[in-house]
């Protein structure tokens, strides 16, 4: 099989996004379990009488579907990562989970079809062969999660092509095992000798520990034990280098799994209708796995809005990206078109205005005055534009220069001021500047100004840009203000969710504020005089 280290690239991004179960406090948890794992063990061997043995055939029938049911559901999953990440913990931990669903339906099925006593699960005749088939389906899963864990630890990625005989292996030598061992079941050495075996038949609901338990079977779930606590080592240490929140979970659970096979030991109940503490320490194992479940659901669901919000993202930064683009094409063929045509048509008509008869002196004026206003739009055209493709600069930098364009323009006095501002707004930036430009062309064009002040400031959450003039003024009710261009100005500043202020009178100048709801940090506080 084809095996390689480290994780696919988006499986990484993804693993990155999950809520992790830090090493530390993972310790913390492990430490709990084991301190009440065994203070519960000790209580019930100090005082037996704490100890609960309940003799329910529905009860039994009722924990043991419940943990089929809870190994079938993890089983699946652990199939289902295993599919879109392709590590072979994974797959491990399914074919463990699936050879407990199997062997756990098998138990169920047979006592549904009382068909228990045919195979010695009854406690009217006990056989030593269940104990075999349980003991031995418990040490295999308990070697498949020790592998698991290994390749935890390893971060080994694979896509092997007989992940169907891993998943389908176990339970097969399973079924191989209760074939061969059946026959010869009478020849089996005891695994619980007859004092053992009458004293459950007399008495099963004895909160002792049962009599008569072999070293063979103490053997074979000491070394399940072992081999269950060393993989939920593997899985802590799996964890440490960035493992999925389950196996967390899962390194909980392979302890709770291991004191369950401790409590086995203490009072063997695989026969049919009884239900011990071991049995309730396997429930609480399938709890803590479905935890682990929930948990990276939940983790999920945060790395997929996470992710979701990156592509929102990428999708606003690509739109802006995409009409800077356009914004510098059309630059470029102003520049080298439109621009150029207006200059090569001034120079002609200047060569020509000598040659106009008298009659005509005016309307060549109004033409190359006509030229001159086209000749002025197109280069604040081309401001406009290059300074949005400027996106890396700060806004305050954006604004003055623009200003500063003007002032050299007009042969205005012009004053730009800035409080700390929004390093960017890349979606109304552009728009923004255009505002600006118009305040501006408005005051040379209309105002008969000397001076011109700008400020730029926050208010709150608001963005205030404030052009204002020493000119003649006018009167907002008197005066149409759609030759001023304000309407535009007043569109514009609508279409950025803000809205546009005029303070103005006869003879006393002009103040044009726009006002832009912002949410975004502020930079460094920027000050400049032009």
């Amino acid at each position: 099989m084809p095996i390689e280290r480290g994780y696919h690239p988006g499986m990484e991004r993804v693993l990155r996004e999950r809520d992790r179960l830090r090493p530390g406090r993972l310790d913390l948890f492990l430490t709990i379990t084991v301190v009440a794992m065994v203070g519960i063990t000790v209580l019930l061997l100090a005082d037996p009488t704490l100890n609960f043995v309940v003799v329910d055939r529905t009860l039994d029938v009722a924990v043991n579907s419940l943990i089929t049911l809870a190994s079938a559901g993890l089983a699946a999953l652990a199939v289902a990562r295993y599919r879109e990440s392709g590590r072979l913990s994974s797959l491990f931990q399914g074919s463990a989970l699936f050879l407990l669903t199997v062997v756990g339906g098998m138990n169920v099925l047979l006592v549904l079809l009382k068909l228990d006593g045919r195979v010695g699960l009854t406690l009217g005749l006990p056989d030593q062969f269940p104990i075999y088939l349980v003991m031995v389906s418990r040490l295999l899963a308990a070697i498949l999660f020790v592998f698991g864990a290994a390749a935890a630890v390893m971060r080994i990625q694979a896509r092997p092509e007989g992940a169907r005989r891993l998943l389908l292996g176990p339970p097969i030598v399973v079924g191989v095992v209760a074939v061969t061992l059946y026959p010869v079941r009478g020849l089996l050495p005891p695994l619980i000798d007859d004092a053992g075996i009458q004293a459950l038949v007399q008495d099963p609901q004895l909160a002792n520990p049962l009599p008569g338990v072999q070293p063979l079977l103490l053997a074979i779930i000491g070394l399940t034990c072992g081999m269950l606590l060393v993989a939920a080592i593997g899985f802590r240490f799996a964890v440490q280098r960035q493992a999925p929140v389950t196996e967390a979970f899962l390194s909980v659970g392979l302890v709770i799994a291991a004191f369950a096979e401790l409590h086995f030991a203490l009072f063997p109940g695989v026969y049919t209708g009884l239900v011990t503490s071991g049995d309730a320490i396997r429930l609480a194992f399938s709890l803590a796995l479905l935890l682990g479940i929930d948990a990276e659901a939940r983790a999920d669901l945060r790395a997929l809005r996470s992710a979701y919000a990156a592509l929102d993202r990428m999708r606003v930064t690509e739109t802006e990206r995409a009409a800077l683009e356009e914004r510098a094409r059309l630059a470029r063929e102003i520049h080298d078109g439109l621009a150029q045509h207006l200059w090569f048509a001034k120079l002609k008509h200047d060569r020509l205005t000598p040659l106009v008869p008298d009659d005509a002196r005016v309307l060549s004026a109004e033409v190359g005055q006509a030229l001159d206003a086209a000749i002025v739009e197109a280069r604040q055209a081309l401001v406009t534009m290059r300074t949005s493709v400027d996106h890396d600069l700060p806004l305050s930098e954006l604004i003055g220069r623009s200003v500063e364009d003007f002032g050299q323009r007009s042969g205005l006095r012009v004053e730009f001021t800035a409080d700390p501002l929004p390093a960017t707004i890349p979606a109304t930036q552009a728009e923004l500047l255009r505002v600006v430009q118009e305040a501006l062309t408005n005051v040379r064009k209309h105002a008969d100004a000397t001076m011109v002040r700008v400020r730029a400031s926050m208010d709150a959450d608001e963005l205030v840009v404030t052009v204002s003039d020493n000119g003649r003024g006018f009167d907002p009710e008197a005066t149409s203000t759609e030759g001023l261009g304000l309407r535009g100005m007043e569109e514009r500043a609508r279409l950025m969710g803000g809205h546009l202020g005029i303070s103005s009178e006869p003879s006393d100048g002009t103040s044009v504020s726009v006002r832009l709801p912002l949410s975004v940090p502020l930079s460094p506080a920027t000050r400049t005089s032009l």
